[in-house]
């Protein structure tokens, strides 16, 4: 009992930093890391995205200073950063130099720092569906699987079963913002590995439900052969078996010889 109080309370501690390795490296945690309950999943989750708009921030800040290629010359940031999202829109100069005009009233400061809120709004909201729509895949395979879990379990493993996803999708977006370097059905890739990681955690609780139950019925059995045991008749003697048959004959010669008094008196 105080080693599983000491085990909870020693994941209760646990850093982010150990969370994301376990949530790559260890699915037979996942049950302990469901158990920490919703808040705290939720706080990681957050801490994923906030990292990730960070990343994101930082590498489209550098690409647009660096790597991007304009007509024109000595244009500032938010000129900049105006362009590049209007480059592929339909969008009339004049709206864009109105935009130019409203931003340049504003310091890179306050830019990037509306960049990164933005970018963090739209990922968070897209990456929380993500996170839904894997639960849903999450609790079907607890239907194949036969076991049953309740959604909000699910829901936390699901969260942590999109670490590895997220990483990965953090990386390929900053490689293909800074190279033309692309990957077909990236997209398809990004939910595929997330709903393997959540499927080999739900079918190692299963194995591990199944060993528990092979270890208690083992336990029973080894219960009632000690029962079977304690209550079994102890075997007479084989001294009393003896006696018991020498006094079977003894019996038998009396009557033997009642029988033979009985017919000479006749006579």
């Amino acid at each position: 009992m105080e080693n599983n109080q000491s085990q909870k309370e020693v994941f209760l501690k646990m850093n982010f930093f150990k969370k994301v390795w376990y949530s790559i490296t260890k699915f037979e945690k996942y049950p302990e890391l469901a158990a920490l309950g919703f808040k705290k999943a939720i706080i990681y989750f957050t801490q994923i995205v906030i990292i990730f708009s960070i990343i994101y921030t930082g590498t489209f800040v550098y690409y647009v200073s660096n790597v991007a290629q304009f007509d024109e010359e000595n244009l500032g940031l938010s000129e900049k950063i105006v362009k590049i999202m209007t480059r592929d829109a339909d969008t009339e100069n004049e709206q864009v130099n109105q935009a130019i005009s409203i931003m340049n009233e504003y310091s890179d400061q306050t830019i990037i720092g509306a960049l990164f809120i933005s970018i963090f709004i739209s990922f968070f909201i897209a990456t929380l569906m993500d996170v839904f729509t894997l639960s849903i895949f999450g609790m079907l395979t607890c239907i194949i699987a036969k076991i049953k879990m309740n959604y909000k379990a699910v829901f936390n493993m699901s969260i942590y079963a999109l670490t590895l996803p997220v990483i990965l999708r953090t990386i390929y977006v900053m490689i293909t913002m800074l190279t033309t370097f692309e990957v077909k059905y990236f997209g398809v890739m990004y939910t595929a590995i997330g709903y393997i990681t959540l499927a080999a955690a739900i079918f190692l609780i299963k194995s591990d439900v199944i060993k528990q139950h092979l270890e208690l019925m083992k336990i029973i059995e080894e219960s009632k052969e000690k029962i079977e045991q304690t209550i079994t008749i102890p075997k007479k003697p084989k001294e009393d078996d003896e006696d018991e048959e020498k006094k079977q004959e003894d019996d038998e010669n009396k009557k033997e010889e009642k029988g033979a008094e009985g017919q000479s008196s006749n006579a």
